[in-house]
């Protein structure tokens, strides 16, 4: 989406949640692309992600739980791969979903998502010292389901700071923003001209117009582009197959997708996959 983030001034207001709770959080954008963060890993999670397997875990992790939030629109809390629990909350502005909050790492006093033997088996399985690993686990910050609904209610009030302060704007009209999410959602459906002109009320000579001057682009060209965008986040942080990835990303002809991919990107997507893993 064309959003406009002022990342210097968002970073240091959750700085300064982080200085004042000791909770991290990271502030991501509707394509899960980073844009700022307070402090975002404890020294629990620097001992656990010194290890490669780790680090593509601890994306996997992300990836996948920010698409569950994408597509319930609604908070979701879960143990991490390294035993811990995390919650990412879906920022939306006029029914429009804008990005995603993480926050993190900490432990529930229930222990329903995190608990001292989900982090020996984390610990274990990556192969490190067990007794250091849940001295620093048992550092973490405990988070009651009291203080995580408190903890969200701050970061709500947070986000519409932002907006009203101008730290997230849009150089868009709002009927563009929507016509972009709805494209996102059904990226990997066959979208016509015809849906999208019934689906937002919008003759095809308006809608090309709306394309050419606020996307700057044909409808085909941008939500090929999208495709293409997609299947670049998914290879370099997934393992799923090209085949798969293909797919998912909306393209019917497999062909057309490494045709199409080669001559956009410049390498076939196995060659990308080799020099871009995370």
């Amino acid at each position: 989406m064309n959003y406009i983030f002022n990342k210097e001034k968002i970073e240091r207001l959750l700085l300064n949640f982080y200085v004042s709770t000791g909770i991290a959080v990271t502030f991501y954008d509707s394509s899960m692309s980073m844009i700022a963060t307070s402090p975002t890993h404890s020294p629990y999670c620097l001992n656990v992600r010194q290890k490669k397997e780790c680090l593509k875990n601890c994306n996997l992790s992300n990836l996948a739980h920010m698409k569950e939030t994408n597509s319930s629109k609604t908070t979701v809390s879960y143990t991490c791969h390294a035993g811990l629990m995390e919650t990412i909350m879906p920022v939306i502005y006029e029914d429009t979903l804008i990005g995603y909050m993480q926050i993190g790492q900490f432990r529930d006093n229930e222990n329903k998502f995190s608990s001292k033997e989900k982090a020996e088996k984390a610990l274990e399985k990556y192969g490190l010292n067990i007794e250091k690993g849940v001295n620093l686990y048992n550092d973490l910050p405990i988070v009651s389901s009291e203080k995580l609904s408190a903890l969200k209610e701050i970061l709500l009030i947070l986000i519409k700071h932002f907006w009203k302060e101008g730290l997230i704007y849009h150089n868009r009209s709002m009927l563009s923003i929507k016509i972009d999410q709805y494209i996102q959602d059904h990226i990997k459906e066959k979208i016509l001209v015809t849906s999208l002109c019934q689906q937002f009320y919008m003759s095809k000579n308006a809608l090309y117009h709306l394309f050419a001057t606020e996307f700057n682009s044909t409808i085909s060209e941008y939500i090929l582009n999208v495709r293409l965008q997609l299947s670049l986040k998914m290879i370099k942080e997934t393992d799923k197959s090209i085949t798969y990835i293909a797919s998912d990303c909306g393209f019917t002809d497999y062909n057309y997708f490494i045709r199409t991919f080669k001559k956009q990107i410049g390498v076939t997507p196995l060659q990308f996959r080799k020099t871009n893993r995370r």
